[in-house]
């Protein structure tokens, strides 16, 4: 034990013990600010990933409040855009008790229009565009676009030259009425039955709809029989009231075939021969089916501008009534007179909530189409449940007649 403890390092010894020693700190400290590091860095994260969410939800919700108008109006430079904001409306005006709108390409070229608009084709100047919700639109000048052989399509001159634009609807509308049925022919350069090139008879079925393409039963080209179809067509005058009646007092499941002709109407049929209850509406308080109609057919929509709590038109061009009004439209109905009457709007594939027995009285409609001499149409749709021409009450004798027609 003596010999032991004399024994002492030398000077390399205590060097390397020095340096084991200095080293052996050297990964404590190490290991510990790793440790420490880990633990503050987790909170820290979570702290900047909190506030930078928190800097995000605000920039996008003062983005909101920049894009909004003082009226609540969100415009379409928003950062947060969503498919249900307010669109701004363009390509819309009016010229007196007439609303038009922009002319689609696909009906364009069903008319037989050129894509682009000649001066040669440019007739007399109309009118100078004052009521439109498109402020670029103001102050245009509306001509004649003589290929369309009336003013159911026009031409407005703009910058870069005419666009074309359509009729859609009459201001009439806006109180649940109807022109008379001459209005619309004239409007169509129609003023005889020498003027109509043709009348096609379209049934809109499921079936129809899922073949695709359009489901002609029957077409009208002789001049003996258009002259017979004129003589019948435009005489029709404005029964929206009755149509309504009609509408919403129809029973499912009349026999239509029972239908009489109420001397006192002149030969036309009545709501109440037409499965109606004329005077008695849906009661106030009764639950209104919110089920499609039932049958093989597709359901039209007809309905007064106050009863629809849903775009019912489809609309490749569901133009509102008021022209400061937002628009719906759906690209895949065919250009006729539906929804709000004979507006150039659309035939649905559905029946909107809350039309009850209304669904089943517009179900399996047959549109008919009247051709001018320059080929270009309107469609107006015959509900044959009710027997109502879009808003006009059909005597038997008319009734007969396109029953002959529709196979």
């Amino acid at each position: 034990m003596a010999a032991f403890d004399r024994i002492k390092p030398g000077p390399d010894e205590e060097k390397r013990m020095l340096n084991n020693i200095l080293s052996r700190k050297e990964s404590r400290k190490e290991k510990a600010m790793r440790t420490l590091s880990m633990k503050k860095l987790v909170p820290v994260l979570g702290l900047v990933i909190i506030i930078a969410g928190s800097l995000l939800i605000n920039n996008l919700w003062l983005g909101r409040s920049d894009s909004m108008t003082p009226e609540g109006e969100i415009q379409p430079d928003g950062l947060d855009a969503r498919e249900d904001m307010v669109a701004p409306i363009t390509d819309q005006f009016r010229i007196d008790d007439r609303h038009y709108i922009l002319l689609q390409d696909e009906l364009r070229e069903e008319f037989g229009f050129p894509a682009q608009v000649s001066e040669e084709d440019i007739g007399r100047k109309i009118t100078v565009i004052e009521s439109t919700p498109d402020e670029s639109m103001k102050g245009l000048e509306v001509f004649e676009y003589i290929p369309a052989g009336g003013e159911a399509v026009v031409a407005v001159k703009r910058e870069d030259g005419y666009k074309l634009y359509k009729f859609f609807t009459f201001e009439s509308y806006n109180n649940n009425q109807d022109e008379d049925a001459i209005a619309y022919l004239e409007l169509h350069g129609i003023n005889g039955p020498e003027d109509i090139k043709a009348i096609q008879l379209i049934e809109y079925t499921e079936e129809s709809k899922i073949k695709g393409g359009l489901n002609t039963v029957g077409e009208i080209t002789e001049p003996a029989e258009i002259e017979k179809f004129y003589n019948y067509y435009s005489v029709l005058k404005n029964a929206s009231d009755k149509y309504f009646e009609a509408l919403f007092g129809y029973k499912p499941g009349s026999d239509q075939s029972k239908v009489t002709t109420d001397p006192a109407s002149d030969g036309e049929i009545s709501a109440s021969d037409a499965g109606a209850e004329p005077d008695i509406g849906p009661a106030p308080d009764e639950p209104v089916s919110n089920k499609p109609a039932t049958g093989e057919g597709t359901a039209a929509e007809d309905l007064p501008a106050q009863a629809q709590d849903m775009p019912l038109v489809p609309a490749a061009e569901d133009m509102p009534l008021d022209p400061d009004a937002p628009v719906t439209s759906d690209s895949s109905a065919p250009s006729g007179m539906m929804d709000m009457g004979d507006t150039g709007g659309s035939q649905g594939g559905y029946v909107p909530p809350n039309q009850g027995s209304a669904g089943d009285a517009l179900a399996n409609p047959i549109g008919v189409r009247i051709y001018n001499k320059q080929g270009v149409y309107y469609e107006t749709m015959y509900y044959r449940n009710i027997g109502f021409l879009s808003r006009y009450k059909v005597n038997n004798e008319f009734a007969n007649f396109l029953k002959e027609y529709i196979n």
